[in-house]
C-alpha cells in the first residue's frame, strides 16, 4: 500500500504530498493544482493531522518510508 492508503488520503492530498516530496513550493504546487495557495496550506494541516507530522520535511520522510517496498 502507498502513503494514500496508509495514511487515508484524499486524491487532492496525495496529489499536493507527491508534489511536497518532489520538492515544490506551496506556491508552485498550488499553481500546478489549479487552486490558492490558501487551499494548498488547509489541504498540508490536514495531511499533517491525518500523518501526525508537524512540518514538511517530517511529512517528506513519512510519505517517502510509506511508500518504500517493503521487504
Amino acid at each position: 500500500a502507498g502513503a494514500q492508503e496508509d495514511f487515508g488520503l484524499s486524491p487532492a492530498q496525495a496529489r499536493l504530498a507527491r508534489l511536497i516530496v518532489d520538492g515544490q513550493d506551496l506556491a508552485v504546487a498550488a499553481s500546478a493544482l489549479g487552486v490558492r495557495v490558501t487551499t494548498v496550506r488547509t489541504q498540508l494541516q490536514r495531511i499533517f493531522d491525518k500523518t501526525g507530522v508537524r512540518s514538511q520535511s517530517a511529512l517528506v520522510r513519512a510519505l517517502l518510508s510509506a511508500d518504500a517496498p517493503t521487504k
